[in-house]
């Protein structure tokens, strides 16, 4: 495999040092066991766990969106997850202005994906790996999951099957 953008999730578990004040944000009954390590890990700072759904919606993104316009220097952004719902939950925070090392994404899974079709550019949540197919419920295309995420959209390039094979 050459090049690419999916996470390894593994090789990114860092964040910025310096940090006085953090915010565990974790999603669904699976995060809890790893979110509760997390913030027993925070001695001297001051926590703040919120619990939350565990698919990203209206409710994630107002919490999220109160907690970035609240913070100061100092604060750092623990997202605990599904790891399309982490994906989301990132881009939101980047988008409020949070840098990547002020933030911190720990998915408890990998399975569910969300998937960005090439030909009607809509999006959609899929239990698929990379490299497998599915098919994109708004116009019907067999797409390939590729090993290119965008961090920014939260979400996986699916293109057609057979798009080689196209004139």
């Amino acid at each position: 495999m050459g090049t690419t953008s999916v996470p390894r999730w593994d090789e990114e578990r860092r964040i910025a040092g310096g940090g006085r004040y953090v915010t565990v944000l974790s999603f669904g009954d699976a995060a809890l066991d790893r979110a509760r390590s997390l913030v027993s890990s925070f001695g001297g700072r001051r926590v703040d766990w919120i619990r939350l759904p565990e698919e990203w919606g209206d409710t994630a993104a107002q919490i999220l969106e109160r907690q970035a316009s609240a913070a100061r220097v100092g604060w750092r952004l623990m997202l605990v997850g599904p790891e399309a719902t982490v994906l989301a939950a990132r881009s939101a925070a980047v988008a409020a202005g949070l840098l990547d090392d002020e933030i911190l994404p720990l998915p408890v899974d990998s399975g569910t994906r969300t998937v960005y079709c090439a030909h009607c550019h809509s999006t959609h949540v899929a239990d698929v790996a990379v490299g497998q197919s599915s098919t994109c419920p708004t116009c019907a295309s067999g797409l390939v999951v590729h090993h290119h995420v965008s961090r920014l959209h939260a979400a996986y390039l699916g293109f057609a099957v057979d798009a080689e094979e196209r004139p």
